[in-house]
This record gives structure tokens, C-alpha cells and sequence, in this order.
């Protein structure tokens, strides 16, 4: 389906020269049509062909899955679930969805850790001889995929000093639920268990001067990081902190692969029931 989707795309670039006041329909999703003119003015000056097939493709994408969400949140949600009067009105659809993720993931028993599971992760990540002291860190992170059209604005507030709480809450609006991120500032972090949720070691890290700020490309994703403090923690007697620690860790980890697989499943059936549609790309540019 991907790679046919992506054949219509390249048509637009070989169909020129006629139909210049048509404008082609990208895709339908709940009575709502998406236009190709509705992309073209976004794409940045001088872009060339090959990245414009991929902002294009990526904005059908999420314009696609978007229009599912909000027409699933604005019929399953309340009347007072949907009142967000204070906020403002730009703001209204992305918080519908936001309001609606948070109810359909908002039941505890989904995400339960088994002792079969922290045992196990426990394992994974332990080392034979655990050292005296241990690296603990807060830090927030972004994940951004490579490349991405937010990528500058996100970096931007991310890497802002000056208004730190604001810039956060702009990232949590644009970020929203399709991008993987972590902005909270209270909790420490011991290194090792965490390196595996992030490609990158710690350790490595932090053997660099001026390492608090950092934007990283690995593996298609682009990651920024930042780190908001470190120390030396030691070794407590018991895991029970190990355990508290990798229960969360964990449960975080069920609930965004839920929402992933709730968002996938919910657009395939929008798909399959004619309620969206994806229609060839043919473009005279």
C-alpha cells in the first residue's frame, strides 16, 4: 500500500503542464477532503523533490489520522468532556484527541507490571557486580523521526532558557500524542536503567564537556536531550527502589505501545469502512 502510495506521488512531478487551476484532493477522512494547495504553501522555500515527496506523504499521513481521532473524540467523548473554553480555540481540536487518548488509556488494569515482567527486566539490565555508586539523572527528551518538519520549532523551546515552563507547554501542544517525549523535571533517573529506552549511553556522554544540550541522529530518529542535572547515588541495600523505578519505566512503556496500537487500529477501520480515503497524488508543480 506504501509503496503504491508513493508511485502516485512521483506522478505529480512527471504531469505538468496542464489542469494548472485544478486542485487534486489528497485524501477524504469523515466528510473532510484534504488538497494538495493545502500542503504546497507549507512546504519550504527550496525544498527539493525528493524531500517534498516525503513532507507530502508524511502530512497526508497525519492529516489522516487526525480527522480519525477527532471524529472518534468528538463522538465519544461528553459534552462536558469536550468544553476546553478556557483554552485557546487553535488549541481545540488537538485537545479533543489528547482528552480522548487519555480516557481510552486511563484504566490502570491495562498497564499492570506482573512480577514475571520487572523480574525479567530486572535481569536484563542488572550488572554482575554492582558498583558502590550509581549515575542518577533528570533529563528530558524528544524523539523526533529524521527528518521532521517541527524538528527547528521543537529545538528551538526545547534549548530555551529563558522561559522554560511556557516552552514546555508549547512542545506538550505540538508534540501532542504522536511524538515520543519526556518533559517532566522532578524525577531522578538511574542511568542504567534507562539506556535502554534511549540509544545512546550515559556514561559515554558524560566523559564530554558541555554535554546538557543535545541533539542527536541515530537509527532514522533524531533525539534532542536534555540533561537538567546529575549525581552520584549509592547503592541501596535493597532493590526496592530498582523495582518502583522499573514498575514505571515499564508501565510507560505498555501505555504508548496501547496508544500506538489504538491509533493504527482506528484508522485502518476508518479505511476499511470508506469513512477515510486516500486518493493518488497527481500534481502539476
Amino acid at each position: 500500500m506504501r509503496i503504491l502510495f508513493f508511485f502516485f506521488i512521483v506522478l505529480w512531478f512527471l504531469v505538468t503542464g496542464c489542469n494548472q487551476n485544478i486542485d487534486t484532493p489528497l485524501a477524504e477522512a469523515f466528510h473532510k477532503k484534504l488538497y494538495l494547495s493545502e500542503i504546497k504553501e507549507k512546504i519550504p522555500f527550496s525544498t527539493s523533490k525528493e524531500d517534498s515527496l516525503l513532507f507530502i506523504e508524511q502530512y497526508v499521513d497525519e492529516w489522516m489520522l487526525r480527522q480519525t481521532l477527532l471524529a472518534h473524540a468528538k463522538q465519544k467523548l461528553t459534552q462536558k468532556e469536550q468544553n476546553f473554553s478556557s483554552q485557546i480555540e487553535q488549541y481545540k481540536e488537538q485537545l479533543l484527541i489528547n482528552a480522548y487518548l487519555q480516557k481510552i488509556s486511563s484504566t490502570p488494569v491495562l498497564f499492570e507490571v506482573s512480577k514475571e515482567e520487572l523480574d525479567d527486566f530486572l535481569n536484563i539490565n542488572k550488572t554482575e557486580e554492582p558498583p558502590e555508586y550509581r549515575d542518577m539523572v533528570k533529563l528530558n527528551y524528544v524523539k523526533l523521526s529524521n527528518p521532521s518538519k517541527i524538528y527547528k520549532k521543537i529545538k528551538e523551546l526545547f534549548f530555551d532558557d529563558n522561559e522554560r515552563a511556557k516552552s514546555i507547554a508549547q512542545i506538550e501542544k505540538i508534540c501532542s500524542d504522536t511524538i515520543e517525549y519526556y518533559l517532566d523535571s522532578n524525577h531522578w533517573f538511574y542511568t542504567d536503567l534507562i539506556e535502554n529506552e534511549l540509544p545512546f549511553s550515559f556514561s559515554d556522554l558524560g566523559k564530554k564537556e558541555n554535554q546538557e544540550k543535545l541533539d542527536i541522529v541515530i537509527n532514522g530518529n533524531r533525539y534532542l536531550v536534555r540533561i537538567l542535572d546529575k549525581k552520584e547515588q549509592i547503592q541501596p541495600k535493597s532493590i526496592s527502589e530498582d523495582r518502583k523505578i522499573a514498575q514505571s519505566l515499564i508501565m510507560q512503556q505498555k501505555k504508548a505501545a496501547y496508544i500506538t496500537s489504538f491509533q493504527d487500529s482506528l484508522l485502518a477501520k476508518a479505511l476499511f469502512e470508506k469513512k477515510a480515503i486516500r486518493y493518488p497524488i497527481i500534481v502539476n508543480y
